[in-house]
């Protein structure tokens, strides 16, 4: 089984829904967390007003509703003031704004329609034979649009094909029939949902805990595809059955252990990422270079394994175990291309520098995993008290209560469930059929019950 064909196992819980990818092997790919008060951006379609040109820089500052104004390069046309359709393509993050296209994109489940760009657009990470495929896509692309053919587009019918490129071009229509009447700020095409995007990329099985979103996604996807979605029905939780919690702890931990006493040493900088190769015990001898080149290799596949888990954008830089020989070198540098080669997210691998460093820098999708638990700039990773509640939540429909539910926890976790994840805990209530009753303690890490 490949990396695109493994499963995807879809938890819903009061506040959050996570989306997890395992391989055939049971092991942790990818995570992806969609939590109450916290509603994706990316891929959203706005009408926004021009608010600052640069135009040393060719770009423009664009109010398209969030606190901070977006940033949208690659222009040289935009006047202050003007009203521009944008779509999000990089939600705000480290002090930076949203970044912004001015060429939105929409995705469906075999194509993606390209408005403002004519012609066929093919990914590059394509392997399959373009000229058949090619002559349908010239013959059903909208008038003055363009097309991209996702994955499953190969294996589709030219029918099938037309009927989705319409249904594309119609949302588009729609769209630009909003951005008409709107006035600026205003969101013409809302972001999909995590079981939308999910549904949109699954190749293989997707298991979902819950029987009213496995119903709707269901009813929502393809006809290829409604087979390959089944509800979970087992005793224990979906992500513990599967252990997808215990390695949800370990990708949140800077340090990675391998066999043979190898590891890895993840650390972040505002400048880049730093993962760094440890050889590990070798008894007090001097390994040889055929032992290093071993570990090397295995730590370019734990490491390729971790940027993706952990969701590792902008630059990357490892530090292997030093080798003499060039060619041994070059040997790394292509385990590590080849071992990227499965991340759907754009990335290149630079090579190799003078001092042994193998840099990479890959595009920033959404949000780091550490983002998604903990707080940011700590020198000891804290708990993020959204997720922390959200854990508690979920315990709390798994504990058999003889009394009055009680909840004690930090002070920021019981302001998050009485803020933002209030209607989750309005959720958990009427599910309990009595009212949890929340105590903040100072000073309390996690979270506890009691029965009163």
């Amino acid at each position: 089984m490949t990396d695109r064909d493994g499963r995807w196992l879809i938890e819903v819980s009061p506040g959050e829904t996570r989306a997890a990818l395992v391989d055939g092997d049971g092991v942790l790919t990818e995570l992806r967390v969609e939590r109450l008060g916290r509603p994706e951006i990316v891929d959203s379609i706005h009408l926004g007003r021009v608010v600052r040109v640069d135009k040393a820089m060719g770009a423009a500052f664009v109010d398209f509703g969030a606190a901070q104004p977006g940033f949208l390069g690659k222009t040289k046309t935009a006047t202050e003031g003007e009203k521009i359709v944008v779509q999000v393509i990089r939600a705000a993050g480290g002090g930076k704004g949203a970044l912004l296209t001015a060429a939105p994109v929409l995705a469906g489940h075999r194509l993606a329609l390209n408005p403002t760009r004519p012609g066929i657009h093919w990914p590059r990470d394509w392997h399959g034979d373009k000229a058949v495929l090619a002559a349908v896509l010239e013959r059903i692309a909208p008038d003055g649009m363009g097309l991209t053919p996702r994955r499953r587009a190969a294996d589709a019918g030219e029918a099938v094909l037309r009927a989705e490129a319409g249904q594309l071009a119609a949302a588009w229509q729609d769209v630009l029939d909003s951005a008409k009447t709107a006035k600026p700020p205003a969101l013409l095409l809302p972001a999909p949902g995590l079981g939308a995007r999910i549904m949109r990329e699954a190749a293989g099985p997707v298991h979902i805990d819950h029987p009213e979103t496995c119903a709707r996604l269901k009813e929502a996807a393809p006809p290829d595809l409604k087979g390959a979605l089944s509800l979970y029905k087992g005793q224990a939780p979906l992500f513990e059955e599967f252990g997808v919690e215990e390695q949800i702890e370990a990708a949140l931990a800077p340090h990675v252990e391998m066999s043979g006493g190898a590891g890895l040493v993840i650390e972040d900088t505002e400048a880049l990422t730093a993962i760094d190769v440890n050889m590990g015990g070798s008894g007090g001898r001097l390994p040889s270079e055929a032992a290093i080149l071993k570990a090397n290799q295995a730590a370019a596949r734990m490491a390729a394994r971790q940027i993706r888990l952990r969701n590792i954008g902008g630059l990357i830089v490892i530090d292997f175990i030093s080798m003499k020989n060039k060619g041994n070198r070059r040997t790394v540098v292509e385990a590590v291309r080849r071992e990227m080669r499965g991340d759907p997210v754009r990335h290149d691998v630079l090579g190799m520098t003078p001092a042994g460093l193998v840099e990479i820098t890959r595009q920033r999708v959404g949000r780091k995993l550490a983002a998604l638990y903990t707080l940011p700039r700590t020198t000891v990773p804290m708990p993020l008290p959204e997720a922390e509640a959200c854990a508690a939540l979920r315990a709390a429909l798994r504990t058999g209560w003889t009394g009055k539910p009680v909840l004690l926890g930090s002070a920021d976790l019981i302001a998050a469930l009485k803020g933002p994840l209030a209607p989750a805990l309005d959720d958990v209530n009427r599910r309990l059929g009595r009212d949890l009753e929340l105590r903040a303690e100072p000073g309390r890490e996690g979270f506890d019950f009691l029965s009163g």
